[in-house]
């Protein structure tokens, strides 16, 4: 960064703040550098002051000057008091977040904010599309740095609308980030002199008097109860310093910070007038659905305020008692951030949270992740803190007066101090004030109170534990890893995790992981996701349900060749879609049918020239055989926590299944009927030795006529009990020549038989290789289905890779309203953003950043 060549400072309106003039210093120095690299002649630049105002840098025609304007409005001077203003709400989508710098931000307002423009029908309807330049909010650079813009544009502005989106958040905290991104900025000498940009929630006259009246000379605990004049959000989201909201037992909010100092809290900043029963009465009566739903939820309308950004202010506050230290964060942040953008996690009541982290073991240099979960109990505070008039007893107000006379015009008007000291004696009873009548009344007085510690306003407590630990490793290069992506505002992507040791793991000493990852809360259901591998493998048996003899029936059998493993390394509380694949599975399938007896039996002399011989016959059956060979199949599930959104996650699986054989063939068996007989007959020529042992037949054959069958035998076994259906000739003996020699000029030695005509065959083919592929979305209470059949390769490729490019996948989430609506830059086959539920305001093209309430 150069220096900034000399310029001119005119301040109009106040003083400037030291915080003011750094802050106008190094916007300076960067806007002499964004006009010298891009050789532009002429630039000018508004931004807000942090301590209030806004100043504008000018460089034109050779005059580089800045011009500070501090505000006069005591509607919006600090002062520590409750008072009744009440900021307009639009509620509806950003529609164009980057404006020419000379016009308005694009807002689709819903029907409620139209009609609460126009007084509740009071006046005309506003369109259903403006652009104002109320919301042309520049990005709060004290919290949020990451997303302001790499480098001004003279011609469009990069409002907060762009990056810092509601779902950057959790639990109760989301819903408040989209309420007051509603508000738009309250200074409204620098806004068009129109209706709607200068819009306030206008209450009727005698409302108001009944308000004040109510809330008059009511102190706040820490903060002013009017919006941030810059209409900067004024909330953390990151790992290193997280705001949340909570809700104590009586259902009022509180607001909390965890980071590496402890868990803190401060009754939740709301506009006062809004948290009357006069307030809600009027609202109820108007109809006003999206207001009375902040109601209901809050109790008030959230203002937006953080918690105080100055050290001093907030330990001023701390010891006011206003803000609680709830427990320390333990060992929680000694441990590294898987992304900085991922803070903690919350459930809608803000009890309990969950983030997760990373260190390294030093002996081994594998990586370790760690999970964290923390739980608060809030108690309330007497009227969400806010501190109406002392009672005290006459004698005492009597004794007290001339000390507080005298000490309250001591305290410098506008400040933290000065409140917090108010706050203190309001708290304090009268005997700690009388006690210090006897002290002389000077700025040493002033500084006792203010470094006084009283009790916190409500009692809370709390906790965070180490949940699980466990090995993060692979020992792949990182282009070959598993593949998790979290996303990285600095780099406007989501970007892999290294699963690599920081020394050589030998292959023996390679641990098994079973990790938890990541942390997040959709509603009051908490959500993990887990990390898988192991390194051991599996050997199966074959499994079938053949038997020792299969004539008719069905069986099949699967036989692994090789060894089984787990696949798909990630998985998630919910959706797990992990399964053990074999390298190689053969899977035969073997079905039986009968096809009966020969047609005729078979016969055959035992030898040449002998007189004796066997009659059988065959059972026959077919056997179809299907033999599928299937191998080299794989399960790749990879996760990519979408950008804008912490409490959501993308899981992509891949199925694939590289080669497969398919064998199928038709075999005729057949099986010898345990029942047979034997025959004898006589030919001087062919038959005439060997006689039977039982030859009874008559006449006695010549010429080889009759041929007798004498004997029956019968040798059952399990093997041919399928052929088995008892005697199968007539009475013996049986002449049984038209079988052996029905002819007498033809001599047979041998013959019969008839088996069933079966067209028999075998044939092989290789279908080509299968893939199936899915995306799931984590990000309603139950996995969903985004697409299926798609492209994935980007969820299972690094980012950045090789040549530099990252991966970008992104979400949207209406989280207050109710409405029901989400979207991720996924597409359907009409290439629109895949989307869940339905709002009128959404057309599905983009991550839309909703304001306000979404009820329609």
């Amino acid at each position: 960064m150069h220096s900034a060549k000399p310029y001119g400072l005119s301040v109009e309106g106040g003083l400037l703040s030291e915080r003011d003039s750094a802050f106008i210093d190094v916007s300076v120095r960067r806007f002499s550098d964004f006009k010298q690299a891009g050789s532009i002649e002429s630039l000018r630049r508004t931004a807000y002051l942090p301590d209030g105002g806004y100043f504008v840098i000018s460089d034109m025609a050779g005059i580089f000057k800045v011009l500070a304007y501090k505000r006069n409005d005591d509607r919006f001077s600090y002062t520590g008091f409750a008072k009744s203003y009440v900021p307009m709400l639009y509620s509806g989508c950003i529609t164009d977040a980057k404006p020419q710098a000379e016009q308005g931000t694009g807002l689709l307002l819903s029907e409620q904010t139209r009609a609460r423009l126009s007084g509740y029908g009071k006046r005309e309807k506003p369109a259903k599309t403006l652009k104002l330049q109320r919301f042309n909010v520049s990005v709060n650079e004290n919290i949020v740095n990451e997303f302001a813009p790499q480098n001004m544009n003279a011609v469009y502005m990069t409002t907060q609308y762009v990056q810092q989106r509601p779902t950057w958040y959790s639990g109760a905290m989301a819903e408040v980030m989209q309420i007051v991104g509603g508000y738009g900025m309250q200074d409204f000498e620098r806004l068009p002199d129109n209706e709607f940009e200068r819009a306030e929630l206008a209450l009727p006259e005698d409302l108001r008097e009944a308000i004040e009246e109510r809330i008059e000379n009511n102190l706040l605990p820490a903060y002013s109860g009017i919006p941030p004049i810059s209409g900067q959000f004024q909330y953390d989201y990151k790992f290193s310093n997280t705001d949340a909201v909570s809700f104590d037992s009586s259902g009022a909010p509180w607001l909390l910070k965890v980071n590496a100092s402890g868990v803190w809290a401060m009754p939740m900043p709301c506009i006062p007038a809004t948290a009357t029963p006069e307030f809600y009465a009027w609202i109820s009566e108007q109809g006003d659905s999206e207001i009375l739903g902040i109601l209901d939820r809050f109790g008030a309308m959230p203002s937006g305020e953080g918690f105080p950004e100055s050290h001093n202010d907030f330990f001023a506050w701390h010891r006011a008692g206003a803000i609680i230290k709830v427990c320390d964060t333990a060992d929680f942040y000694s441990f590294n951030a898987y992304t900085e953008a991922c803070g903690w996690s919350f459930n809608l009541n803000g009890t309990e949270g969950i983030n997760t982290c990373w260190g390294v073991n030093p002996d081994t240099g594998i990586t370790i992740g760690y999970t964290y979960l923390l739980n608060a109990s809030f108690m309330p505070a007497e009227n969400r803190g806010m501190l109406g008039k002392v009672t005290m007893s006459q004698q005492d107000a009597q004794s007290a007066g001339p000390y507080l006379s005298a000490l309250i015009p001591l305290l410098p008007a506008g400040t933290v101090k000065a409140a917090s000291i108010l706050y203190k004696l309001r708290r304090a009873d009268s005997s700690m004030i009388l006690s210090r009548l006897g002290q002389t009344v000077n700025e040493d007085e002033v500084n006792y109170w203010y470094n006084l510690t009283m009790e916190p306003i409500a009692k809370h407590s709390g906790n965070i534990r180490r949940y699980a630990e466990g090995y993060l490793y692979h020992n792949a290069a990182p282009k070959n890893q598993p593949q998790i992506k979290f996303p990285d505002t600095w780099f406007g992507a989501c970007i892999s995790f290294d699963f690599g040791a920081y020394q050589i793991v030998p292959a023996s000493q390679r641990p098994n992981c079973d990790t938890i990852m990541y942390g997040y809360y959709i509603g009051d259901s908490i959500k993990t996701i887990s990390y898988f591998v192991d390194w051991r493998s599996y050997q199966k048996e074959v499994v079938n349900n053949f038997e020792p003899v299969m004539m008719v029936g069905s069986w099949e059998q699967t036989e692994i060749s090789g060894q089984s493993s787990p696949h798909g390394h990630f998985y998630i509380s919910d959706l797990d879609l992990r399964e053990i694949y074999d390298p190689v599975t053969i899977t035969t399938k073997i079905t039986g049918r009968d096809k009966g007896f020969d047609s005729q039996p078979f016969f055959a002399f035992d030898h040449f020239f002998s007189m004796s011989g066997s009659v059988w016959r065959n059972r026959y059956y077919t056997h179809e055989t299907i033999v599928t060979r299937s191998n080299d199949q794989s399960l790749g599930v990879a996760v990519c926590i979408p950008y804008f959104m912490r409490n959501a996650a993308l899981t992509a699986s891949q199925k694939l299944q590289t080669s497969q054989s398919v064998s199928e063939s038709l075999a005729l068996h057949s099986i010898t009927d345990p029942t047979s007989y034997r025959m004898w007959t006589y030919d001087f020529i062919f038959a005439w030795n060997n006689p039977l042992e039982k030859m009874t037949g008559v006449p006695y054959p010549k010429d080889g006529n009759p041929v007798w069958v004498e004997i029956l035998r019968y040798a059952p076994s399990d093997a041919n009990a399928f052929a088995d259906q008892g005697p199968w000739l007539p009475n013996l003996p049986y002449d049984i020549r038209w079988l052996v020699h029905p002819s007498v000029h033809e001599w047979k030695q041998s013959g019969g038989g008839g088996p069933p005509k079966v067209h028999t065959y075998s044939i092989s083919s290789s279908p080509p290789a299968k893939s199936s592929k899915a995306i799931y979305a984590s990000i309603q209470d139950e996995p969903l289905l985004a697409v299926k059949d798609t492209r994935v390769t980007e969820y299972f490729l690094p980012s950045p890779d090789e040549t530099g490019n990252y991966v970008v996948k992104d979400g949207c989430k209406a989280v207050f309203g109710s409405s029901e609506y989400a979207n991720i830059s996924e597409s359907n086959e009409r290439m629109r953003r895949i989307y869940w539920g339905y709002t009128s305001l959404a057309d599905h093209s983009s991550a839309h950043h909703f304001i306000g309430v979404i009820n329609e």
